[in-house]
């Protein structure tokens, strides 16, 4: 029997993000750490027991204790790194500093601070001033948002941990709206989201990570394409729209890769029609009005220099190896035991390339099976990140492993947690044997 969705759950992700952020900003800025950490936890608690009954109620799926539990797993983890290694007299010393010197982590701090300060002073939704928008370049979306947590005064970091455990959960909840268009069975939505709400990419909560809390959008954004491609050219090009802004919240060059799916959509299925040419020509026409009318343009040319090199010789010749290296990277896994500020959070790098790797096995062996229009899309998402995750020339496996949950749907008829976890494992202890193989040939070396 097959699962088909009858209500739009959409608005209810918004109903419980108010939850969560609206007793926050009214609590007032006297609040010391633990107070503040304890009310967010709260709030949380509160938004994602509401998004769980909503899944109940309109689709039949009971996800309300995992949920919970994995909320606070990933909390846990994210205090324990905080408590035993980023800041250990985080609550006891209400006036000590902290000493992880991670470059990016800090900045991020910093620019939030800021953010929420202007926006304190000025309003809730003002705009900060061009010329510190412009130095955020491709951030300032997603920082502004990320910002809110802050707009009570009460600036505590490890709050962040609290949002990041909670948009985990929504990430993982959005991923299960998405296997809801490919015509599962409620059991396998509800296997679908359990793996994805345990992906290790966002077990260390307790880090300022924009991908942790954007991927979220990135994922909504390809519900809204995926639900655009049934409806007419009109409501397709207004679906179109908004996911190309959804997924831009993460990073701004995401804009344009909604309407090139759509173009690649039409290109593939043979309807290459006056009426839909029209509308992608409109699309894109569109686009370019807004890159040349706004700062966009700015934001891209500061923050996406590297993707200009994409066509380069050097960078074709390289790219066979650069998948690889994307892939299974940051490789090899000795790097961790370094134990340094800039080396702690690789290991739910490590984690989550395994976990990658494990669904691309999946979707390899079961993409035939699946008899979905979207299973095309799902795969071709995940390759256009992963090519994009290319360009900085560093290994930089946030930027496109999240998006592998997408895939879950393909093997979804052949999969369960068991089998899931089996497989992880196998992949896992291949991962062992690579680092063990690297390890010995450098010392013979």
């Amino acid at each position: 029997m097959q699962f088909l969705a009858k209500k739009n759950i959409i608005p209810s992700f918004l109903i419980s993000y108010m939850l969560f952020i609206s007793p926050l900003v009214m609590v007032g800025d006297s609040l010391q750490r633990l107070e503040s950490y304890l009310i967010a936890i709260l709030a949380a608690t509160i938004a994602l027991l509401f998004l769980s009954y909503e899944f109940k109620r309109v689709y039949g799926i009971n996800i309300v204790l995992i949920t919970i539990f994995g909320f606070f797993f990933k909390l846990l983890a994210g205090f324990l790194f905080w408590q035993y290694y980023m800041w250990p007299d985080y609550f006891s010393n209400e006036f000590s500093y902290i000493s992880f010197s991670h470059y990016e982590y800090l900045y991020t701090q910093t620019s939030l601070e800021k953010l929420a300060n202007h926006r304190i002073e000025e309003g809730f939704f003002s705009l900060p001033p061009l010329d510190f928008a412009l130095g955020q370049g491709k951030y300032i979306f997603i920082n502004y948002i990320m910002s809110n947590l802050y707009l009570s005064g009460n600036i505590n970091i490890l709050d962040f941990s609290v949002q990041n455990s909670l948009f985990a959960c929504y990430s993982a909840s959005m991923t299960a709206l998405v296997s809801t268009l490919f015509g599962l069975t409620k059991k396998q939505v509800k296997i679908i989201f359990i793996i994805a709400l345990f992906q290790p990419f966002s077990l260390i909560t307790s880090t300022l990570s924009r991908d942790i809390f954007g991927q979220f959008f990135f994922l909504f954004g390809t519900y809204l394409f995926l639900s655009s491609l049934t409806k007419s050219p009109r409501k397709a090009l207004i679906g179109i729209i908004f996911s190309s802004i959804s997924m831009a919240l993460l990073r701004s060059v995401y804009i344009a890769i909604p309407p090139f799916l759509f173009i690649v959509k039409q290109v593939k299925s043979g309807l290459f029609s006056v009426r839909k040419t029209l509308t992608i020509v409109f699309m894109l026409l569109l686009i370019l009005i807004v890159l040349s009318r706004t700062s966009l343009i700015s934001f891209l040319n500061t923050g996406y220099s590297s993707y200009l090199d994409v066509m380069s010789l050097k960078f074709i010749i390289a790219m066979p190896l650069d998948y690889v290296r994307a892939i299974i990277g940051p490789f090899p896994w000795i790097n961790w035991f370094e134990f340094s500020d800039n080396t702690i959070l690789f290991l739910s790098n490590y984690l989550q390339a395994v976990y990658v790797v494990t669904i691309i096995y999946l979707t390899t062996r079961y993409y035939k099976t699946s008899d979905s229009d979207f299973k095309f899309f799902m795969v071709f998402i995940f390759f256009i990140l992963l090519t994009m995750s290319l360009a900085p020339g560093d290994i930089h496996n946030e930027y496109y492993s999240f998006a592998a949950c997408l895939m879950l749907p393909i093997s979804a008829k052949y999969l369960s947690i068991k089998k899931f976890v089996l497989n992880y494992f196998m992949v896992f202890c291949s991962f062992i044997l690579l680092n063990v193989i690297y390890i010995t040939v450098r010392l013979v070396i």
